[in-house]
């Protein structure tokens, strides 16, 4: 099947193009709606007007979602168009003069709007590159896309207008390998290609996207379903406990340390007076925060390798990370495999 036709404005109008919400008719808005909708679109002037575009196009925007006007999308696409998105804005200009010549069959002023919005695409077209794709063996299922955007059905057969340069086209159908094509669009002209969307070929049984998830899944999970990964982060941590413990009982046992010293110049071998109580006591909560530090290092270091090395994902043909402790009477900690 091959899908071609001629050129249209409707068609353009079938690519994707942002989301432009409409609101009532103008024609059917209540007064609240139409002050709503004046105070948004005012806003948006006024910022088009300071240059910044991104915001005015949102309020436009928003104005257009309380009364769809084609005076609002008029200015819509003159902020994308000033704002770079050359693109969307001749999209939203076609479609500003499609709207607003329905609207002026009940009211003539629109036609004024439709006239200058064909102006305004005609001056922007120069400025960019064309696309026709023509789909060969396509099914209904089968998806275009033209530099990075979706091209609905109905536009097909309508050149899609692009940025000048390299331009990346897609054809993707269920149960067949992508197409993906190249072309140099140069500005003001158009490209017409012919894509085969079976060139390709079927997708091979190992290849299709479910069985690519599932040995993806396999592959980084243990045998209970758990992703091992997960548990790298919770490894950091217990390393920076470990490691903060260790400075603690570096730090605290130097003072111990150094208040031991100073007790044993001043008491010698025999037992300290009551006037050293105070250091005494700050000598043993010294070392007792020494210790601590020390379990905390020890545990928590032990702790962090555990987890990092449980974390190493299990890659076929090969046998997991295990880790088990080792106590003797001379030694104890923690042997792994990897």
């Amino acid at each position: 099947m091959r899908a071609i036709c001629t050129f249209s404005i409707l068609a353009t109008l079938c690519m994707a193009t942002p989301a432009f919400a409409a609101g009532v008719d103008p024609g059917a808005a209540t007064d609240v709606q139409r002050e709503q909708a004046q105070a948004r679109f005012s806003r948006g002037k006024t910022l088009y007007e300071a240059g910044k575009f991104d915001d005015a196009a949102a309020e436009f925007n928003a104005s257009n979602e309380i009364v769809a006007s084609p005076n609002t999308r008029l200015y819509y696409a003159r902020a994308l168009r000033e704002g770079g998105h050359t693109v969307q804005a001749y999209v939203e200009l076609g479609r500003t003069a499609v709207e607003a010549r329905e609207h002026a069959k009940e009211d003539g002023r629109y036609e004024k709007a439709a006239e200058t919005a064909d102006a305004e695409r005609n001056a922007l077209k120069p400025k960019l590159g064309f696309v026709l794709v023509h789909v060969d063996h396509g099914t209904d299922d089968t998806k275009l896309t033209v530099g990075g955007e979706d091209i609905r059905r109905a536009g097909w057969a309508e050149p899609a207008p692009v940025v000048p340069g390299t331009t990346e086209i897609v054809v993707e159908t269920p149960g067949q390998a992508p197409v993906r094509q190249s072309v140099n669009v140069q500005q003001g002209k158009t490209d017409e290609i012919t894509i085969d969307a079976a060139q390709n070929g079927a997708l091979p049984a190992s290849s299709s996207p479910s069985n690519a998830t599932t040995a993806d899944a396999n592959a980084s999970a243990s045998p209970t379903g758990f992703d091992r990964t997960k548990l790298r982060p919770y490894a950091y941590i217990a390393g920076g406990v470990g490691a903060a413990g260790l400075v603690t009982f570096v730090v605290a046992g130097v003072l111990a340390n150094g208040t031991y010293s100073d007790l044993q110049q001043k008491c010698g071998t025999s037992a300290c007076p009551p006037a050293q109580s105070s250091e005494i006591s700050r000598g043993k909560t010294e070392q007792t925060i020494a210790n601590v530090g020390l379990v905390l290092g020890v545990v928590g270091l032990g702790v962090g390798v555990t987890l990092y090395v449980l974390s190493i994902p299990k890659s076929n043909g090969t046998t997991a990370a295990t880790i088990s402790p080792v106590l003797s009477p001379s030694w104890s900690g923690i042997r792994g495999t990897f």
